[in-house]
């Protein structure tokens, strides 16, 4: 069926969209809907029955739909996961401000300090919303939780101070690792984001976590490196499981489609500490300084030269566009990084 709906041009699309109804399965459903762009409204009510948070997810992220209200509605009357509510208000563009304020109510109303204060800082810094009620529970908030009075003076540097303190650096290389890179010379760079250094610097040394990177740069500019050159990061896998919503097919990136082996072998991975992909002129500095490092590796183990390009320095929504489209973001400054790269 996967192999159906990729090559769906060579088929009647209305007997393609029956066969794949018929399956009552939620994700084949979405991937129809993906890379088809048919038939949205049926198909987004064929998974609202199905009652499937993860693809209702996705839906909603990558389509602006006429029954979105009912998608939203649903998911708010029937789901208490702070994390999951959070990733809707992050990924979800087009939210008016009704529902913007109602996940992070929600959210609020569940209790968990830490996707609280990512809601508020996403909704007052990075989209640079006010809404007064919404301020008076941010206040109450702080004074009940951290005994510091917050105002419109000084909330910014209140949520850096949540957000953003500064942790040691754990010593050495993380585990989180393959040992080398299989038969292949790694010729792609991948740019990641993650809205907090700290958190990603705590799953990239967690052991359970399953995920790492070759680097972190902090918005300061500060570098850590997680995973030595030498070795794959488990930052950018693709799959040969058709099964996998990282299936290696799946990738727009042609360099990726066409390698039917996992991707971690074959790039090198760079996580900025950003909310939406925009950067800071010391961490442009920084990624500069960090590629520059890659490619003189590559030119000293492999004697290979590295294609400063846009196919070679590539985001991770290239690689997993069905479950990474904000990764790096539309802001990320690609064209900026490759223009330092190449003076």
């Amino acid at each position: 069926m996967i192999e159906k709906i990729l090559n769906y041009k060579n088929y009647d699309i209305e007997k393609l969209k029956e066969e794949v109804i018929n399956t009552k399965d939620a994700r084949l459903l979405f991937l129809y809907l993906f890379f088809t762009k048919n038939n949205k409204e049926i198909i987004a009510k064929e998974i609202l029955k199905l009652k499937n948070y993860r693809y209702l997810h996705f839906t909603l992220r990558f389509f602006k739909l006429d029954c979105y209200e009912e998608l939203l509605n649903y998911i708010l009357d029937s789901n208490d996961d702070p994390c999951y509510l959070y990733n809707i208000l992050y990924d979800v563009d087009y939210l008016d401000n009704k529902y913007q304020l109602k996940i992070i109510d929600k959210i609020i109303s569940i209790g968990n300090d830490w996707y609280i204060f990512k809601a508020l800082y996403y909704y007052f810094v990075i989209l640079n919303l006010y809404n007064e009620e919404l301020f008076i529970k941010l206040q109450e908030l702080v004074k009940s939780k951290l005994n510091i009075n917050i105002s419109l003076n000084n909330y910014k540097e209140v949520f850096n101070n949540i957000l953003y303190k500064n942790i040691c650096d754990p010593e050495g290389f993380s585990s989180n690792c393959y040992q080398g890179h299989k038969k292949y010379i790694p010729n792609i760079i991948v740019c990641h984001i993650n809205n907090t250094y700290n958190s990603a610097i705590k799953r990239f040394y967690d052991s359970s976590s399953d995920v790492s990177s070759h680097y972190v740069i902090r918005r300061d500019g500060h570098i850590k490196q997680v995973v030595s050159l030498d070795d794959s990061s488990w930052a950018n896998g693709t799959s040969l499981k058709e099964s996998s919503d990282v299936y290696y097919k799946f990738a727009t990136s042609k360099l990726i489609s066409s390698i039917p082996d996992n991707a971690n072998y074959f790039t090198f991975s760079i996580e900025h500490e950003s909310f939406d992909g925009t950067l800071t002129d010391e961490q442009i500095e920084a990624s500069v300084k960090v590629m520059k490092e890659i490619i003189k590796y590559l030119k000293d183990k492999y004697n290979y030269d590295f294609i400063i390009d846009r196919n070679h320095i590539i985001g991770h929504n290239e690689i997993n566009p069905v479950v990474r489209k904000k990764c790096p973001g539309s802001k990320f400054p690609f064209a900026e990084i490759i223009s330092r790269l190449k003076l």
